[in-house]
């Protein structure tokens, strides 16, 4: 099961629609049973059994199951192109032969275009980064920035667009502060815990009102997560913090590791102290700055302060070097 792939068109991910957890896992673990090469759908069999890990059951998973594929079978989404807008449900039909414990689903032929021979302008990740995610909101959020993250620069997206497509409906969450809390806060964790992502989003301002989300969007490097973590064992956040001379700044631990990690991207191949990168940009930046965070990070991802030239230049005349 975690080994399967999920492939859809972007066209499909930017879809609007409202499923539940449960729901979303059935769809995309289905998703990654078929026959992409084939130009019409097969019927997705699988066992009952297999869904064991795949939901959070409260009861005989049949039962459970049944219920959630009924829901599948009465919600629609709607898909916009250039040429149209498709409004179609996710399955045809849900059949369960009971002697066998099999089910068998079948997709909404109109959806073929969007899940079968994808040439161009389709996503695709492994079904394993989204198998541990609990709020129904992340798989939705990791998918659209897994979307974006070839473009390899930060993302801006309409705070109304964001919820339409998150299927939050007018009345939910109506203050940011609890917009903030109940979906960017919580996908934002569970995405850099538990998939390939790491995301990080700034708030943008029109007057007083926030109006747009800014998505920060990195592909994790196995290398450098076993480096972060080495460092988390090596170094007290607090100190990391004193070391970079961030020490006026209230930042978290986790803005205190992104920080750290953006130092390790720009850094790449160049030994040089880390800290005393970050430190010359800060103070590069410090007094420009009304987002001193997020200023922060730009300035290290184009090295504002020309930091790495002079780190080298003091590492030849005096010595020395490393990230202590």
């Amino acid at each position: 099961m975690e080994n399967g792939l999920v492939v859809k068109s972007n066209n499909l991910i930017r879809a609007r629609y409202n499923l539940t957890l449960n729901e979303q896992r059935i769809i995309l673990y289905s998703v990654s049973l078929l026959d992409r090469e084939k130009k019409d759908f097969d019927i997705v069999r699988f066992q009952v059994s297999d869904l064991t890990r795949l939901l959070d059951t409260t009861g005989e998973r049949y039962t459970e199951f049944r219920n959630i594929a009924k829901g599948l079978m009465s919600k629609a989404l709607t898909i916009n192109t250039k040429e149209s807008e498709l409004v179609t449900s996710w399955l045809s039909s849900m059949e369960y032969i009971r002697d066998e414990g099999i089910v068998e689903l079948e997709f909404s032929k109109k959806l073929i275009p969007y899940l079968l021979q994808l040439q161009e302008k389709f996503t695709r990740y492994e079904l394993k980064n989204i198998l541990s995610l609990q709020n129904k909101y992340s798989i939705r959020v990791y998918e659209l920035l897994k979307s974006w993250e070839y473009k390899k620069k930060p993302k801006e997206i309409f705070l109304e667009d964001l919820r339409k497509y998150l299927g939050i409906g007018e009345d939910e969450y109506l203050r940011f502060s609890n917009f903030e809390n109940r979906v960017l806060k919580v996908t934002r964790d569970e995405i850099n815990q538990y998939t390939d992502l790491n995301i990080n989003y700034e708030k943008l301002k029109t007057g007083r009102r926030i109006t747009s989300i800014r998505f920060f969007i990195e592909p994790k490097d196995i290398e450098k997560e076993i480096y972060i973590d080495y460092l988390k064992k090596t170094y007290s956040v607090k100190e990391m913090q004193r070391k970079m001379g961030l020490g006026e700044l209230k930042l978290s631990a986790e803005q205190i590791m992104t920080v750290y990690e953006r130092a390790v991207k720009k850094a790449g191949d160049e030994d040089i102290n880390l800290f005393e990168y970050i430190r010359l940009n800060y103070l590069k930046i410090k007094d420009k700055a009304r987002n001193p965070y997020s200023y922060l990070l730009e300035a290290l991802d184009y090295d504002y302060a020309s930091a790495i030239g002079q780190i080298n230049l003091d590492y030849y005349l005096h010595g020395g070097g490393g990230n202590d």
